[in-house]
């Protein structure tokens, strides 16, 4: 059975039956948390709300009380009152304090034995666009000062109050939702969001491949209509695993949980979601440098699977968002995507923001070659291609390189030239097509027959189905004068591919 990290529970209109229901039902999930696991109460007004969660936290002292070794921790979800500083004080007062009056026993165990309480009790409060600031500071400020260590909930309405750094100093987290109404079911999809992007970003550095794994195990259930969802996606879906409300037991509800779990084929696309979700809040600096991070490494997988422009809506994101000493991986990433989409402009633009970074990368300069080559900037390509030569790449890097030297050379009709480095790749690498291929080419243009039939000789030794290399070998015994071996090699291009006009044109003048 899995171990509930966090049950969300959206309370509604109370019920005397169904709460009695739900608290029997929570007393035996409790025995699938451990010592980390929250329960997130959540509701639309904490007086309203008071008597459900006064039994429920007699629900949780209970299961506290006989399982010596577990630990829970209750956060108190709604929305923020309005009032003075001494309307805030009467507020915790009879509130707060009563919630603070049924966890003493654990309190004083947490005393005795110098640890944290088993027993937590953290107010998260949910404030509107009317919230008055220094009185929700009195508010937080009462609540720290009994260890009722309470956080914010801000979202679009209410992210001005991150700007207030003394009331930010009094609160020990803060939530970022995205949405701007505050009810119940929006509130606890955003914590949802949150608690899987922290999950996601703790995988990134140990493990990237372990983001394929599930999300944290969950639990959303709705006290107003007795639904069980497994996980954000489900409750969004309104994919309920079952009504606690009827006769459906909790055994056979974490059994439905587990056939759940097991029929997804991962949360990768789940994780990646909350990630973007992310990426348009303003969050505090730290935040952003993990969204981007995360969005780095989204980018890359979609990269890697060819979508390249998925890839590009990742990496954009992301330079928004990241350090400025980071760019440079990212712009490279970018160049890269934009290499093989074929927007060489745009490759280029990129790949010039990333020089700083690479500057002294032999395969920085080959991919801006590579750019200059494709857009038909022969002399600039041959000009990055050299300075990529001369950055001691690998082996194969190198042969790549010269190759592309020489067949640029070729373009600008610089035939001495390309031997150069076609030559020097033939030794280095022996027999490949394309090396024998420019060869050919070049030695045809400066008309050494015999060493450009030579060379494609081997070219269709080595691909038999290569039409245009015995168009090649055609044009140089034409030349040569042997019409007969000519005649066969157009003969063998035309069979091969019968679009070849050059071949078919020269093949019916020599039978003339």
């Amino acid at each position: 059975m899995p171990v509930l990290q966090k049950i969300y529970l959206i309370l509604g209109e109370h019920d005397e039956g169904q709460l009695e229901r739900l608290c029997q039902t929570l007393s035996i999930l409790f025995s699938h948390v451990n010592l980390t696991s929250n329960l997130y109460l959540v509701t639309e007004s904490l007086p309203e709300g008071m008597p459900q969660v006064e039994r429920i936290l007699k629900e949780v002292s209970a299961f506290l009380r006989a399982n010596l070794f577990a630990r829970l921790y209750v956060h108190f979800v709604h929305r923020a009152p309005h009032g003075t500083e001494e309307e805030m004080n009467f507020y915790y007062q009879y509130y707060y304090q009563n919630c603070k009056r049924a966890t003493r026993e654990f309190d004083q165990q947490g005393y005795m034995h110098q640890e944290l309480p088993r027993l937590m009790s953290l107010p998260l409060i949910v404030p509107d666009s009317r919230v008055e600031p220094s009185s929700l500071m009195s508010l937080l400020g009462l609540l720290k000062s009994a260890f009722l260590l309470p956080s914010l909930y801000l979202d679009w309405n209410t992210f001005f109050l991150a700007a207030n750094e003394d009331l930010l100093a009094k609160t020990e987290k803060v939530y970022y939702g995205d949405g701007n109404g505050g009810a119940s079911p929006d509130v606890v999809c955003n914590l949802c969001r949150e608690e899987i992007f922290h999950d996601t970003s703790a995988k990134l550095e140990p493990d990237p491949v372990s983001m394929n794994d599930s999300c944290p195990a969950v639990l959303i259930i709705s006290a107003q209509d007795g639904s069980v969802y497994p996980c954000l996606d489900a409750f969004l879906n309104k994919e309920s695993l079952a009504d606690i409300y009827g006769n459906l037991d909790v055994d056979m509800l974490m059994a439905r949980y587990d056939e759940y779990t097991d029929s997804q084929k991962g949360c990768l696309a789940c994780r990646e979601r909350v990630v973007e979700s992310f990426s348009d809040l303003p969050l505090p600096k730290g935040a952003k440098y993990e969204v981007s991070d995360l969005l780095y490494h989204f980018g890359t997988l979609h990269q890697e699977a060819e979508d390249h422009l998925q890839a590009v809506k990742r990496y954009e994101k992301a330079l928004s968002l990241s350090r400025v000493e980071e760019k440079g991986p990212v712009h490279f990433r970018l160049g890269l995507c934009y290499t093989k989409m074929g927007s060489y402009d745009h490759a280029l633009e990129s790949f010039n923001k990333a020089e700083p970074t690479y500057h002294d990368q032999s395969f920085f300069h080959f991919y801006t070659g590579l750019c200059c080559f494709e857009k038909g900037d022969y002399r600039a390509a041959l000009e990055k291609f050299s300075k990529a030569a001369d950055r001691k790449p690998e082996h194969d890097d190198l042969v790549r390189i010269l190759i592309y030297q020489g067949t640029s050379y070729n373009t600008l009709a610089e035939y001495e030239e390309a031997l150069v480095p076609l030559e020097r790749a033939k030794k280095m690498a022996g027999h490949v097509k394309e090396i024998h291929n420019a060869l050919g080419f070049s030695y045809y243009q400066l008309k050494d027959h015999d060493k450009a039939i030579e060379n494609l000789g081997i070219a269709v030794t080595l691909d038999p189905h290569s039409a245009i290399d015995f168009a090649s070998l055609g044009a140089n015994y034409r030349e040569n004068g042997d019409i007969k071996m000519a005649i066969t090699m157009f003969e063998k291009a035309l069979a091969l591919d019968p679009t070849i006009a050059s071949a078919r044109e020269n093949l019916e003048k020599l039978k003339e």
